[in-house]
């Protein structure tokens, strides 16, 4: 998932100091404060998420400042809001759940079976350390090792973005067929904002590896036979994030 910009209180100090300091920023500089610090977009995540130091450091060099911290309290309300149609007493499984982040609000919320899996051993070691009580097991998304409706729901957030559309469209086709219930995910979906901002950035809109548009979107879930029930933005403009709760 896209992380948030951790600079723009640094534009506000600039604009409002007595001289001796810096001199106001203009509004293309105020804005590259503002976003300067969404999260590095990853090449190769199939190798970056593998390797334990990444691993072990994952979720404080993301949500280890103030503007990380805001990040995750808006991701996760975000998530609490989708997961409005989930059984509490149902079956449940976080699809690239990483660290255990999603996971653990999975267990907070009361589910009476959480299961988690993830294509990386270095990043489920962590959740396992955190989630003893919980099942893990190691998978690829487009090929999960589960038979056909096999959960309640299923969680799949921070993985679609670093995918491009015929690989968002393998995954989604799978959540969907271990599932019989809700799906909810995560997307990196762009506006007018961010597309300004990644010009001016040189970077891809919205700081990950493949944003996408809605209309793009809208392709992706028709192809994959899914309908979008419900959205939640994490913290639109500056955040590409975008919860979908989906149905079949």
């Amino acid at each position: 998932a896209t992380a948030v910009p951790r600079g723009a209180w640094s534009c506000m100090w600039h604009a409002s100091c007595a001289s001796g300091v810096p001199p106001p920023l203009t509004t293309e500089e105020s804005l590259k404060h503002l976003l300067k610090s969404i999260d590095q977009v990853v090449t190769n995540p199939g190798d970056f998420w593998t390797v334990t130091p990444t691993a072990e450091d994952y979720d404080r060099g993301r949500f280890g400042d103030p503007w990380g911290r805001l990040y995750r309290a808006r991701e996760e309300r975000a998530i609490r809001r989708a997961l409005h149609d989930f059984p509490r007493r149902g079956r449940v499984l976080d699809v690239a759940c990483g660290t255990g982040r999603v996971t653990a609000l999975l267990v907070s919320e009361g589910f009476a079976e959480v299961a988690a899996t993830d294509v990386s051993f270095a990043m489920m070691d962590v959740a396992k350390r955190r989630l003893p009580q919980v099942e893990f097991f190691q998978g690829d998304a487009t090929h999960l090792p589960v038979g056909d409706n096999s959960f309640d729901g299923i969680t799949c957030i921070g993985l679609l973005m670093h995918l491009d559309a015929r690989q968002r469209v393998a995954v989604l086709k799978e959540l969907r067929r271990i599932s019989r219930g809700p799906v909810v995910v995560q997307y990196g979906c762009v506006g007018p904002f961010l597309r300004v901002a990644s010009r001016i950035m040189r970077r891809p809109a919205g700081g990950v590896r493949y944003p996408v548009v809605p209309s793009q979107l809208r392709t992706d879930l028709r192809a994959s036979a899914l309908r979008e029930r419900a959205r939640f933005w994490a913290l639109r403009p500056f955040s590409s994030s975008l919860i979908l709760a989906l149905t079949k």
